[in-house]
């Protein structure tokens, strides 16, 4: 008979090995990667990533794999500093310097043909002096706004007299190429050359139009006095006050109107009267047969 189990004694689980930092880093004794280690993706010291690849597996991971996301970031960048930069300085800024060139190349192409980018060609006479860089790399490339040229008071002034429509202009507009912008805003304000629409809690402006100085008179405190010590009658009586000035009230009026959608009058249908026909060419044979 084969020996019984001990009662009350339970076998302990086996340890992990993700578990335990010290066996996930561990290796074979030859040095060799063992088959867990290769499937959770630990490598041994022979097979870790070169320096290089170490770079370049750092830069994908901080600025992204996608081309458009490192358009953006480049964008981004080209915002912040406000000046023309070169390709190599946006490369070094989104460390991309040591990645294939045919990705250099895919990153020029999506620059040049972005809306927020304006790219500035090198001069065909230091183009022709410097022949050792090639075409696709020359030039610069700086951010271009939604309100190109805002960039201060003047400006602002100008493009809201250039407007040929009475639209508000929006501050983040503004902000996109002048970000600094608020302090201007509200001395504009102040002076009466710009009226806006500011947000209920943040007392922000929104929109901004062009406002005219010269119409701006100030009413004195006696006369701001006057008007607000005059009373007005309750909503409910204001009706017959006005009725009895010979006025009328807007709540008199037709409350449903459809001025727009007016209804085609219904046509009255002719009644179709029966006639008589006689057949008048045959009169005179029907008087002879009845003298007969």
């Amino acid at each position: 008979m084969p020996p019984s189990k001990p009662s009350g004694v339970k076998r302990s689980a086996p340890v992990s090995s993700a578990a335990s930092p010290a066996f996930a880093g561990a290796s074979t004794p030859d040095g060799t990667t063992s088959k867990r280690q290769k499937r959770d993706g630990i490598a041994s010291g022979k097979d870790a990533l070169t320096p290089a690849a170490a770079s370049l597996l750092a830069q994908s991971q901080s600025t992204g794999t996608h081309i458009n996301t490192q358009v953006m970031y480049a964008i981004e960048f080209l915002k912040a500093k406000g000046t023309p930069k070169t390709l190599q300085e946006i490369l070094n800024h989104i460390s991309l310097q040591h990645a294939p060139e045919e990705q250099h190349k895919n990153l020029v192409d999506k620059m040049k043909v972005h809306s927020q980018v304006q790219f500035i060609p090198t001069p065909k006479a230091k183009a022709a002096a410097d022949q050792q860089t090639p075409a696709w790399r020359t030039g610069t490339y700086q951010f271009k706004p939604t309100l190109p040229g805002v960039t201060s008071k003047v400006k602002l002034l100008e493009y809201l007299q250039s407007k040929k429509d009475a639209s508000g202009t929006q501050l983040k507009d503004i902000k996109d190429g002048w970000p600094d912008c608020d302090e201007a805003i509200n001395e504009l304000e102040a002076e009466h050359k710009i009226i806006g629409v500011r947000t209920k809690r943040e007392q922000m402006p929104r929109y901004i139009w062009l406002d005219n100085p010269e119409l701006h008179h100030k009413v004195e405190d006696d006369f701001r006095e006057m008007w607000t010590r005059v009373a007005l009658p309750p909503a409910e009586e204001m009706p017959r006050k006005l009725k009895a000035l010979g006025q009328k009230a807007t709540s008199d009026g037709p409350k449903h109107l459809n001025i727009g959608h007016k209804a085609p009058p219904k046509r009255k249908k002719a009644s179709r009267v029966q006639k008589k026909f006689e057949n008048e060419h045959m009169r005179n044979i029907f008087e002879q047969h009845k003298r007969k």
